[in-house]
């Protein structure tokens, strides 16, 4: 062997085994396409929602447990749709909602969402966005800028309310 191949090969070994593994950087759930549906045209104006879709990639499932809108609504809570009377309602999600690790969470119209509600002011679409900020069991918190747009395929019973849980 090369007298200066010893060295080189020395010097590689040492600083393999002086550097760090590769490290998860992921730290909690990612946010996209985040909007909020108009009060434009609507039975109920003084109830909106916002939707969001969410990506936990670590390896531990996290639960959206609540989320602010600052001023716009008097109320905000975390729904979920459950089964009542051969239909779907929904109601207030007591534990919050749970992004499977390594999955998928899509707060969608006739879906889990957030409820904003005695809203403050009207919601007209086109220009208009909401700050929200939606808070996590882990102590993570995500800031939104969701924009209010107009959903036309709503269902008459989207504002149908199932009984909570502590009913």
């Amino acid at each position: 062997m090369k007298t200066w191949l010893v060295p080189a090969v020395a010097a590689t070994i040492l600083l393999g085994a002086c550097s760090t593994p590769a490290q998860d950087t992921t730290t909690g759930v990612i946010s996209g396409d985040p909007w909020v549906r108009t009060t434009d045209g609507s039975e109920q104006p003084d109830m909106s929602a916002l939707f969001v879709n969410l990506t936990n990639p670590t390896s531990a499932d996290i639960t959206l447990t609540s989320a602010d809108c600052g001023d716009v609504a008097g109320m905000i809570q975390v729904h979920e749709m459950v089964e009542q009377d051969g239909g779907m309602a929904m109601r207030e999600a007591k534990g919050g909602l749970v992004v499977p690790k390594e999955s998928h969470l899509h707060l969608a119209p006739g879906g889990p969402h957030i409820m904003l509600m005695d809203l403050t002011r009207e919601l007209p679409a086109g220009g208009e966005e909401i700050s929200c900020t939606l808070t996590f069991d882990d102590g993570q918190e995500i800031e939104l800028l969701a924009p209010v747009k107009e959903f036309t395929e709503e269902q008459d019973t989207y504002h149908s309310h199932a009984p909570s849980e502590d009913s």
